[in-house]
């Protein structure tokens, strides 16, 4: 709903439709006096007052005061998600000022004095309004995801800039007189307000669902590239989960040259939150990861992924060698270090190049890697403890030391 009022409003004051409904301003051509001290010239008064005034009131049939107030509306709804939105309350408040005393300062004001506050108002404006637009339509591209969404944010923006460059050159023309140029100018205003509008209205399903925990680690909905990769590989169409449900999850990591990367993670929209809180607390900490990509980098091949010590999360599958479902499945659960960390079940483990790491004693283990080994009260363990999972170490039907789950 609040897209829908902010893009309302947007084209309220974007456009202007202006009716005469015959009320005439007072004879304010005639000179009457000084403006702190400057006299000025009846042309000039003339010139001003019937270009930009005109002789009578002049109603705009889509107010921009009610275009500011709609935008207000909507932005008080929208900043829970973002603060900047406050700064665009202050905007729509002046524009909004601005555009009523535009009109009624020739009922209070006569003369020269008319004629410099019309020319001051007349300035405001186009500035203030474009620059409201302009935090409006940035904050929302900034809480709508501009990775998730940026094809719509990028046709947004470039039929916005378009509207700009025209106001900037309407003002001008209404300025000047050239009022049958202004009318092409007025057209392609129409046209490229409707197309940037219909994108706005666009972007209203991914407001909100952009999540930010720290710089470099963040949370969206997955984004279309990413969905075509996993179509058909990690995921498949169910009744469990739809991809709605999950989130595409950014994090750093220091990976055992201890080099800072970055790391993707898909993961239920419900551990999303708790997920870039553990990286970040495992990443301020220096915990190294040797790689954290996407399982259909290996076509979600479970065994490949673990094989190459990757740490993930999402694959809807079954639990190895059963037929039950895996909280993978459900991207409720997150691999860390698997090769260091191998899934054992009796005499079976897996993957099947960690059997250097079967000897969890690390005095007696021999992985040149030993050090990476996920042990009860370990910092790993303490951390993903700490933010609402379990570890299948601690299992007693199986031990499958890189999982953790969330509970």
């Amino acid at each position: 709903m609040a897209i829908f009022l902010i893009a309302i409003g947007l084209f309220f004051t974007g456009i202007d439709f202006y009716l005469v409904p015959g009320i005439s301003y007072p004879d304010y051509v005639k000179p009457q006096g000084e403006f702190l001290g400057t006299q000025m010239k009846d042309s000039i008064q003339e010139h001003v007052t019937k270009n930009i005034l005109g002789g009578q009131l002049q109603v705009d049939i889509l107010p921009d005061i009610i275009g500011c107030l709609l935008i207000f509306i909507g932005v008080i709804m929208l900043v829970k998600h973002n603060k900047k939105y406050i700064s665009c309350l202050l905007l729509a408040v002046i524009t909004g000022v601005l555009t009523l005393a535009l009109r009624i300062v020739p009922f209070y004001i006569n003369s020269a004095a008319l004629v410099v506050t019309t020319l001051a108002i007349f300035v405001l404006i186009p500035i203030f309004e474009i620059w409201m637009e302009y935090k409006v339509i940035y904050t929302t591209v900034g809480i709508s995801d501009d990775m998730a969404n940026w094809g719509t944010n990028r046709r947004m923006l470039f039929c916005w800039w378009l509207t700009v460059f025209a106001r900037v050159f309407i003002t001008c023309l209404t300025f000047s007189g050239l009022t049958a140029v202004k009318r092409w100018y007025e057209a392609a205003l129409l046209i490229f307000t409707v197309l940037y509008l219909y994108q706005l209205i666009q972007t209203r399903k991914y407001v909100g669902v952009y999540k930010v925990y720290k710089e470099g680690f963040n949370s969206a909905v997955v984004p279309e590239y990413i969905r075509e990769k996993m179509q058909g590989v990690s995921f498949h169409e169910n009744r469990d989960i739809s991809m709605d449900e999950l989130r595409f999850t950014r994090v750093l990591y220091y990976d055992f040259n201890g080099q800072v990367q970055e790391g993707e993670l898909i993961v239920n929209q419900k551990i999303a939150y708790q997920t870039m809180r553990a990286f970040y607390q495992l990443y301020k900490m220096e915990y190294p990861i040797e790689k954290i990509r996407l399982v259909d980098e290996y076509e979600a091949d479970d065994e490949q992924s673990m094989a190459d010590n990757n740490s993930s999360a999402f694959n809807y599958r079954t639990v190895e060698g059963q037929e039950e479902l895996s909280k993978h499945a459900l991207g409720l659960a997150i691999d860390i270090n698997p090769r260091m960390n191998p899934y054992v079940r009796g005499d079976e483990f897996f993957p099947k190049n960690a059997a250097e790491y079967l000897e969890r004693d690390v005095e007696k283990c021999t992985g040149v890697h030993k050090d990476k080994m996920i042990h009860k009260n370990d910092l790993a363990y303490r951390i993903f403890r700490r933010n609402g999972f379990e570890w299948g170490g601690e299992w007693s039907h199986a031990k499958d030391y890189q999982h953790f789950v969330a509970k």
